[in-house]
């Protein structure tokens, strides 16, 4: 059976190299196809996993906190806490934008976590350079894909924050790299216009 297998394969070998091609090339489309996939997931899951949420708290009738605009009070995440099986609660806001760096624009999304206490749902987990933000204003924490670097200073809107911190991994569902800002002033940016807005 094997010799008649090799005779078949002399005798017609363009049919054979061209037939091996044709299965290494479909072998090949099917492992890039389900290497994007995982990828996507993997990187859509990326923000939910860092976040250490369980459980996300929304506006009603709104599609989440990603696909529309949710407000909620400032407040409820107080009532919250005392909900038999909650550990922990902790407002946090979501803006995406275009920050001007270097002369290019870089699009990242702001978030703004509550700087009060560490650990708190929604911070940056771990870092790879620097520190958390430990002031309520002015400090920033960015991911390293947006290229910023420690000291460096970016405007959202009306405002200029330091980079006191490196994270990485950190992206949104939409791939785009995160800024940490403190609530209250990534609260003002959402609703507040920058200069050339106004103008």
């Amino acid at each position: 059976m094997i010799s008649l297998a090799g005779r078949d394969i002399l005798h017609d070998w363009g049919k054979f190299v061209f037939t091996g091609i044709g299965l290494g090339l479909l072998i090949g489309v099917t492992l890039t196809m389900a290497g994007v996939y995982r990828g996507m997931v993997d990187d859509a899951q990326a923000m939910l996993d860092n976040s250490g949420a369980d459980l996300w708290v929304v506006q009603k009738d709104t599609l989440g906190p990603y696909a529309e605009p949710s407000s909620i009070p400032d407040d409820v995440d107080r009532s919250i806490r005392t909900m038999r099986g909650v550990e922990r609660a902790a407002n946090v806001t979501y803006l995406t934008m275009q920050i001007d760096h270097a002369g290019s624009d870089v699009r990242v999304m702001v978030v703004g976590i509550d700087t009060a206490s560490p650990g708190e749902p929604g911070q940056p987990p771990h870092l790879v350079a620097g520190r958390q933000i430990v002031r309520s204003h002015y400090e920033a924490v960015a991911d390293v894909k947006t290229g910023f670097d420690l000291g460096d200073v970016v405007q959202v809107r009306r405002n200029r924050y330091t980079i006191v911190g490196l994270t990485s991994r950190m992206v949104s569902s939409g791939g785009d790299p995160m800024l940490f800002i403190p609530l209250k002033d990534a609260q003002q940016a959402q609703f507040q216009k920058d200069s050339d807005a106004i103008v």
